[in-house]
Formats: structure tokens, C-alpha cells, sequence
């Protein structure tokens, strides 16, 4: 065999020595790890599965992004503040149902007392008498136009447009 042709084929014999190594690296990232304990309280690990049906296995991608403690702490950190977040806005949607809720309900008493003031000659009140008694008594005109006022205002409140 002649010099030149043994160079070449040694150069190809690295080139293929050296592709199969960058594969091989590549795919280092995506191989199994098995852990197990024996009898002896020994703790091992192999790429090879294990003959006995406790172990657990791994994967070298979770290794390859390992995070700092700080990492890690500011992760923890951050999702502590986004389920605060989360929390305060569901607190708040709640608020606004019972607020909704709450608006509709003096949205119809404004509108039903605004009918009843302006369909009625005379109103009666109850209230109670200087002796503990509940008695009634009708509405003055000018307790009337003062509950209509009041009325509308509520109206104009509680009652979107």
C-alpha cells in the first residue's frame, strides 16, 4: 500500500472516528439513567436498565438545564408573585359580580320607586311613634318631588345606559 493511500484512508478513518464522537455527543443528551439501591444500601447508576423493579429513571436533558440556587430561588419567586397576582384578580372579579349584582338590584328599587312616586296621588310612610307604636302617615308634596329627586339620582347611579 502505497503512502498516499494510507493517509487518505487515515484521514477518513478520523473523519469518521470524529463524526461518530459529534453524534455521539448529541445524542448524549437523550440517554437514560437508571437509579437504584441494592440490598446493601449502595445507590447506582447505569445507562443499563436494572434486573430488579425499583428504580427510577432519569434523563440527562433535566441535568443538561440544571438551574443555580439562585436560579431556582428566583423562579420560586417569581411564581409566588404571579399566584399573588392571580389570586387579586380573582378576588377582584368577585368583587365586581357582587358590585354588578348589587347595582342591578338599586338600579330596579330607583326605577320601581320612580313608577310608584309618579302614579300615586298619595303615599303612605311607616314610621315609628314617640310611644314605640308603628304607624303610617302620607308623604307631603314636598317629601314627594324630594324622594322623586332622590330617585332619579339613584337612577342616574346604579342604572347603566
Amino acid at each position: 500500500m502505497s503512502i498516499k493511500k494510507l493517509s487518505f484512508t487515515a484521514a477518513l478513518l478520523t473523519g469518521a472516528l470524529l463524526t461518530s464522537s459529534i453524534v455521539n455527543c448529541v445524542n448524549a443528551k437523550e440517554i437514560a439513567i437508571y437509579r437504584w439501591v441494592d440490598n446493601n444500601n449502595v445507590v447506582h447508576f447505569s445507562q443499563n436498565l436494572p434486573k430488579n423493579d425499583e428504580y427510577k429513571e432519569f434523563s440527562t436533558i433535566s441535568s443538561y438545564k440544571a438551574l443555580s440556587k439562585a436560579e431556582r430561588k428566583m423562579i420560586a419567586e417569581q411564581d409566588k408573585a404571579n399566584k399573588k397576582v392571580e389570586d387579586q384578580e380573582k378576588q377582584l372579579d368577585e368583587v365586581t359580580a357582587k358590585n354588578k349584582a348589587l347595582y342591578e338590584k338599586n338600579c330596579k328599587a330607583a326605577k320601581l320607586n320612580i313608577k310608584m312616586l309618579n302614579s300615586l296621588d298619595e303615599i303612605h310612610v311607616s314610621e315609628e311613634k314617640s310611644d314605640g307604636t308603628i304607624g303610617s302617615r302620607p308623604l307631603t308634596p314636598a317629601e314627594k318631588e324630594e324622594k322623586l329627586a332622590l330617585s332619579k339620582k339613584h337612577e342616574g347611579l346604579y342604572c347603566s345606559k
